[in-house]
């Protein structure tokens, strides 16, 4: 078997985007014949990176190899340039269910969008990293049911609880964490689907209910637009001093953050998988997150799930696991014992399984 890992986003990012094909290929290559590749961008892609979401081809490829898109843009080519047999991964539907989301898109952007989705209609196989997701493509799109099949992702063994996290924390980037107040994380964007409005608010209302708080907040605005609206927000709800912006941070850091704080929190309205809340929960870090998108489906009955929307409920919920130590127990072991479902071995089974239905 051959298989051409096609990745739209640079496998060095940081972000979801770059470690999915990245792992992939790391875990693949022990197993099949496999090639990291790319789309050929059009003429003048250079000069109008617009153009680059309609690749003319895939690179070197090679006929009767497993063509696996490793998201949505790209899949255009599939239009004007088919190649079988091919598969996609799909990891949220975005737009498509979130209506906080239209305001990512202009009408052109969406336009774009729609082209894409229309490539993805061309393939023979599709792979959802969650249930939700994959119900999402067969009741939005009418996909056959069983052509669209699921590949949770894994967790990385590095994350894990790390002895000492909060003083090497504060030592590695220069925090004052002091013992007499509550620390919690929130990794992600700043884009509206993650809602962080609500998690302001609740931060607010813990504030003047008389908890000491401080919100770690790690990972990019997801544009200039957007962390404006954040820093409005914080100065909006009094907390420009309970709110600390730490931007991109290298992965490797990351298991120090989630195993420095007393709480992992997210009140995102759509998540297609949700790695920070599973690699948090692999950290021992009890967790506090919505009850939408796939973050039931992934956290089970190891974390506390709440409307999104409701900041009260948010807030209820932060104050039982803050006053309850046996209850920040059984969540830390509840969470580390569910995070161990998720590895980038069942992963792979998942996918060759997709991959030998098609060869």
């Amino acid at each position: 078997m051959q298989v051409e890992l096609v990745a739209h986003t640079p496998i060095t990012s940081v972000s979801s985007m770059g470690r999915y094909p990245r792992e992939l290929y790391n875990h693949l290559s022990k197993l099949v014949s496999v090639r990291l590749t790319h789309g050929i961008d059009p003429p003048l892609a250079n000069n109008l990176t617009v153009l680059r979401h309609f690749p003319l081809g895939v690179e070197g490829h090679q006929s009767g190899s497993v063509t696996h898109f490793m998201q949505i843009m790209g899949c255009s080519q599939m239009l004007w340039n088919p190649v079988h047999p091919a598969v996609a991964t799909v990891h949220d539907l975005g737009v498509l269910i979130c209506e906080e989301d239209k305001a990512l898109f202009s009408p052109l952007e969406r336009m774009i969008l729609d082209i894409q989705l229309a490539g993805l209609r061309r393939m023979d196989k599709l792979i959802a990293d969650s249930e939700f997701t994959r119900q999402g493509l067969i009741e939005v799109f009418g996909f056959s049911p069983q052509n669209v099949h699921v590949a949770h992702l894994g967790i990385s063994s590095q994350f894990r609880p790390m002895a000492g996290a909060r003083e090497r924390l504060a030592e590695r980037y220069s925090l004052q964490m002091n013992d007499d107040s509550y620390y919690l994380l929130y990794v992600g964007s700043e884009l509206p689907r993650k809602n962080l409005a609500v998690l302001l608010i609740t931060l607010a209302q813990l504030k003047r209910h008389g908890y000491r708080m401080k919100l770690l907040k790690v990972g990019n605005s997801g544009g200039e637009r957007w962390r404006k609206q954040f820093l409005a927000e914080i100065e909006r709800q009094d907390l420009i001093s309970d709110v600390i912006i730490l931007g991109v941070v290298p992965e490797k850091d990351l298991p120090l953050f989630y195993s420095a704080v007393d709480l992992y929190v997210t009140s995102s309205l759509l998540e297609g998988f949700g790695w920070p809340v599973l690699e948090a929960m692999a950290c021992g870090t009890p967790v506090v997150c919505s009850n939408a998108g796939s973050l039931p489906e992934i956290v089970e009955d190891a974390a506390i799930t709440v409307d999104p929307r409701d900041a009260t409920a948010m807030t209820a919920a932060i104050e039982v696991i803050l006053g309850n130590e046996q209850l920040r127990h059984n969540l830390s072991d509840l969470g580390r014992k569910q995070a161990a479902k998720f590895t980038w071995d069942k992963t792979i089974e998942s996918v060759l399984a997709v991959y030998r239905a098609l060869v």
